[in-house]
C-alpha cells in the first residue's frame, strides 16, 4: 500500500525543504499565508506551525546541519526558527 500525504496551507506554497538525516522524514513548507509548517512526510502529520511574518513567506533555507530554518518574507524580515 502506498501512503499519500497532503501538506496544506491557506495560500500558495512558496518553498519546500527536506531536513537532512537523521530527520530526513521531516519536511518544512513555507507559504504565502505567512506561515512555515513542519510535517512528518511519512504520515502527513503537521508537527509545528512557525509564525511571525506579517506578509507572504517568499523563501526559506536550512541552516547548518538542519538545526534552524531561516525564512525571508515579503514584509522585509528574515526570521530564524529552530527545527527541534
Amino acid at each position: 500500500m502506498r501512503l499519500r500525504a497532503t501538506l496544506e496551507h491557506q495560500d500558495a506554497i512558496t518553498t519546500l525543504l527536506n531536513l537532512p538525516p537523521p530527520k530526513s522524514h521531516l519536511l518544512v513548507s513555507a507559504s504565502a499565508d505567512r506561515t512555515l509548517r513542519t510535517w512528518d512526510a511519512r504520515t502527513g502529520t503537521l508537527l509545528k506551525e512557525h509564525k511571525g511574518h506579517r506578509a507572504a513567506v517568499l523563501g526559506a533555507a536550512l541552516g547548518s546541519q538542519g538545526s534552524v530554518i531561516i525564512s525571508a518574507g515579503d514584509d522585509g524580515v528574515c526570521l530564524v526558527f529552530p527545527t527541534e
